[in-house]
């Protein structure tokens, strides 16, 4: 379920490797020469991947020819258009989280976190139908604006009006042309009109268009994906229901590994997964706190920042970018955004979210009626 459109197949992934000589420092001389763009990790670059896994073989032979090297196991691709300089070397900037600097407090939901599901089993398998009510579906349209949206990431609705995601869902130089078009609420099967569990039917999904996208200001300038945290406005107010409910921000300054205690978190989404590429049905897997010390070791070769938090064990993977990270008490509690990491599920190497706390301040400094 990880930074994200869905994961490289079995072929694309032999594709691609047999352009990339063993190494993390050799290049071959069929490898592309960015030009100023960004040669980064594919997991990190959606866009790319979804031109691997596109039955257009033009589309395919254009991802292949974007491959720029590899950092140990991992391969990268030029991700932005060549007029896009490449990430600048990490600068002092510190993230203060505050209280409340723009006084928008009240526009967060008084109730939040809810959700009516029973029966709940984690483990990296099917949610139950309306279990997780904050989650959204973002869909995405290719360039030239044709076919049915992608869905490429994930959120978490935070009010009625207001859907919290990764800054990289959003960002131009991430998205290669595609462009976030609708977002869903009350989804759990993507591939029905209308779901139903033993319990109940859900009610119809709620689409809704960008009104604003709102990044961070500091997104990707720190270091590669630093700052990875976005809001995303509907164009209307979602109306709650059984499937549809906000889940609750946490406080300011949150110690995530202290609040956890020793808990597991959730993170859901409908990436990849074990069984295949992009499953139709929300996934749910629960993951234990990895401090970022040992996460720093374990990602060798990453840049971090403070304001990221890290998750191991098993894993989300591809298409879960943006997605909630979360405990899953009373109430649902936000703790994370996915935002990026190695291979799925790798053994070993803990996953890397936005630390949701750090940016409260921001977030609701950003809101609006």
């Amino acid at each position: 379920m990880h930074n994200r459109v869905p994961s490289l197949s079995c072929a694309a992934v032999v594709a691609i490797l047999a352009l990339v000589t063993p190494g993390a420092a050799t290049r071959d001389r069929r490898q592309a020469v960015c030009s100023g763009a960004p040669c980064i990790p594919v997991d990190s670059c959606p866009p790319v991947k979804a031109l691997f896994l596109s039955s257009n073989p033009s589309h395919r032979q254009r991802g292949q020819q974007l491959v720029c090297g590899r950092e140990g196991r991992r391969l990268k691709v030029c991700c932005a258009s060549s007029n896009v300089t490449p990430t600048p070397s990490p600068t002092p900037i510190t993230i203060t989280p505050t209280s409340n600097p723009g006084g928008n407090e009240q526009l967060l939901p008084s109730k939040c976190g809810q959700s009516d599901s029973v029966n709940k089993v984690f483990g990296g398998e099917d949610a139950v139908a309306g279990e997780f009510p904050w989650v959204a579906a973002l869909g995405y349209t290719a360039p030239g604006g044709r076919g049915s949206p992608e869905w490429q990431c994930g959120g978490a609705l935070i009010n009625s009006r207001y859907v919290l995601t990764a800054a990289h869902c959003g960002h131009p130089d991430f998205l290669f042309g595609y462009t976030l078009t609708v977002i869903r609420l009350g989804e759990h099967d993507l591939s029905k009109t209308r779901d139903c569990s033993q319990r109940l039917c859900l009610p119809p999904v709620q689409d809704f268009t960008p009104e604003q996208v709102v990044l961070h200001p500091s997104f990707n300038k720190r270091a590669p994906e630093s700052d990875d945290i976005a809001l995303i406005r509907l164009n209307r107010n979602a109306q709650s229901n059984v499937s549809v409910q906000p889940i609750c921000l946490p406080r300011a300054g949150l110690d995530v590994g202290s609040f956890l205690a020793g808990r597991d978190a959730i993170v859901i989404g409908w990436g990849h997964t074990e069984r295949g590429r992009d499953t139709q049905v929300l996934q749910k897997v629960a993951l234990p706190f990895v401090d970022l010390a040992t996460c720093k070791r374990m990602n060798e070769g990453e840049t971090l920042v403070n304001e990221q938090v890290c998750f191991g064990g098993q894993d989300s993977c591809s298409g879960d970018s943006g997605g909630p990270l979360f405990l899953d008490a009373a109430p649902g509690t936000i703790l994370g955004v996915v935002s990026k990491g190695g291979a799925c599920g790798r053994p070993g190497v803990p996953a890397i979210y936005t630390d949701v706390a750090s940016y409260r301040g921001w977030i609701v400094q950003n809101l609006r009626p």
